[in-house]
């Protein structure tokens, strides 16, 4: 397991990316595509799925490729699963995607035990030149029907509609949102500092909200 770093979830004990290689989201902000391994074909890792994970500790899988990705062969999740579910299942793991109507067609039983599935919405109005993910009503209406335990990021934050954004984020019932800001200066339609204290305001009475280290750039709340 890699030990948490740089602009991570200061929550987290650390990353486990047993999945690497290009991500065909095509985000324009991510910082995943300035990595060395950006063209490279989605593959397992062998070393990686040999790390000693511990116990105890929360981790984030697959931070440099959304695991549930299309393009991700169903048996490379399949041993991902097992290996958190059968050799650390004392860990609890953070399964972050863009792709939660993916992520539910697996059957609760296959998940380890201790799971949080995290999906990122990064606003709910549509920006097609941002990114090729899924659209965000897709996202919510697959959440929902995720039982587990659940959590929101809004990262990087983009504009938004106020009421319906906080309406449909509560409506997935997420024990926890996340709310950060971009890091690679790519010039994103940004709310205003009284936009994300509104949204803030009206999700802090129904759930935990983090708030993350780099949205002091543009909120100082």
């Amino acid at each position: 397991m890699n030990k948490s770093t740089g602009n991570m979830y200061e929550f987290v004990d650390g990353r486990w990316n047993p999945v690497k290689g290009k991500c065909l989201y095509q985000c324009s902000y991510c910082y995943v595509g300035r990595w060395g391994q950006k063209q490279n074909p989605i593959h397992l890792d062998s070393g990686e799925l040999r790390k000693n994970l511990g116990g105890n500790n929360f981790i984030f899988v697959c931070s440099g490729c959304d695991l549930f990705h299309p393009s991700v062969p169903w048996d490379f999740i399949a041993e991902v699963f097992r290996v958190a579910r059968e050799k650390y299942p004392e860990n609890t793991y953070l399964w972050h995607t863009k792709n939660p109507a993916r992520a539910i067609e697996i059957p609760m039983c296959q998940y380890p035990k201790k799971s949080v599935l995290c999906v990122t919405m990064e606003s709910n109005w549509y920006f097609p030149n941002i990114s090729e993910a899924p659209r965000f009503f897709d996202r919510v209406d697959a959440l929902k029907k995720y039982t587990g335990r659940k959590m929101i990021t809004i990262e990087p934050i983009i504009d938004f509609n106020l009421r319906t954004f906080s309406r449909d984020i509560l409506e997935c019932e997420p024990e926890q949102v996340n709310i950060g800001a971009d890091s690679g200066n790519n010039h994103l339609p940004e709310p205003t500092p009284e936009k994300i204290a509104a949204l803030i305001e009206v999700l802090r009475p129904h759930t935990r909200v983090h708030l993350k280290k780099n949205l002091a750039r543009i909120y100082k709340g």
